[in-house]
């Protein structure tokens, strides 16, 4: 059965992507034109975590293993846009997201070359431009899916692995390392804020050139409201910033537009006071590397919390 997913101006068509014990089948952009398949009875790996001074933590799998790779051609789709109706998708089929990252928060070039990926031109990566999600069922199996764009066309990658009789070997499900939102786990960021005065909300994740905030959850935005719900005095501003592709009224605009979209999702979803939070954007006039460079434009889009004076 078809599920329209509200993927922008594209007529969405099932295209046969069998998930194992019983298909599942997923629905892609109609354009979606599937380049390359590899089925292999093996072992595989798929990063939990992103990557930091070089390590990460992987999941191991064992299982039939089928890799299947898509180009979407002519198709002015994100990476982001991509990948969130297959993710929204595998949810409704009963996975849960194990682990969900994007670029250069994943880690860029370490995270990108630790994943099994069918070769170019069947499937391209872009470092600075890329999304990632790994997808676990209680009965073992796991879909992992690789989104990224080239100039003209978008790429996904699906890969699924079916496990022997329904379970992974060696590969104890409450051993997976999973997203769990916890405030005193990411005490850096509070610390930071807290310290410094500022801290980049760096998993949070925006289609390009919109002010929509993806759907999250996003464990930044659970610490922070953890904070201002545990201290009723703080005040924090957020800060929109781009990168300086476009002009600087369009980019200042965008950036206020995005740190009110996470101002609104902090109130609504989390239960932060409003008048503990200010929006604000400075477009690119605040940058923290490079715009010369995909990473470094990537690395400049973001939104900051800056702790205001108390109220």
């Amino acid at each position: 059965m078809k599920r329209n997913l509200g993927v922008p101006t594209v007529i969405l068509s099932v295209l046969s992507a069998w998930l194992a014990v019983s298909a599942v089948a997923l629905d892609l952009p109609a354009s979606a034109l599937l380049t390359a398949s590899n089925v292999q009875t093996k072992e595989t790996v798929f990063p939990v975590t992103a990557f930091h001074n070089g390590t990460a933590t992987f999941d191991t799998a064992k299982g039939q293993i089928t890799k299947r790779s898509y180009k979407v051609a002519g198709s002015s789709l994100t990476s982001f846009q991509l990948i969130e109706p297959i993710k929204a998708q595998l949810q409704a089929d009963g996975f849960s997201i194990a682990f969900a990252c994007a670029d250069t928060v994943c880690g860029g070039y370490d995270f990108r070359y630790a994943l099994d990926l069918l070769p170019p031109p069947h499937m391209f990566v872009d470092l600075g431009d890329f999304q990632y999600i790994l997808a676990i069922h209680d009965d073992g199996r796991r879909v992992s899916v690789v989104t990224s764009r080239a100039a003209q066309a978008g790429f996904i990658q699906l890969t699924t692995v079916t496990p022997k009789g329904g379970v992974i070997a060696d590969t104890p499900r409450a051993t997976i390392p999973m997203v769990q939102v916890n405030p005193t786990s990411d005490l850096p960021l509070i610390a930071q804020l807290t310290e410094v005065g500022h801290v980049p909300l760096d998993d949070l994740a925006f289609e390009t050139g919109s002010a929509q905030l993806g759907a999250g959850p996003f464990a930044s935005l659970s610490t922070l409201a953890g904070y201002l719900r545990d201290t009723p005095d703080a005040r924090v501003v957020l800060v929109g910033h781009t990168d300086n592709v476009g002009g600087l009224a369009g980019n200042v605009t965008l950036s206020k537009q995005r740190a009110a979209s996470v101002r609104a999702r902090l109130i609504d979803a989390h239960g932060v006071e409003a008048e503990q939070l200010g929006a604000d954007g400075v477009g690119y006039l605040a940058p923290r590397t490079t715009n010369a460079t995909t990473v470094g434009r990537n690395s400049n889009r973001r939104v900051e919390a800056i702790l205001a004076p108390t109220r």
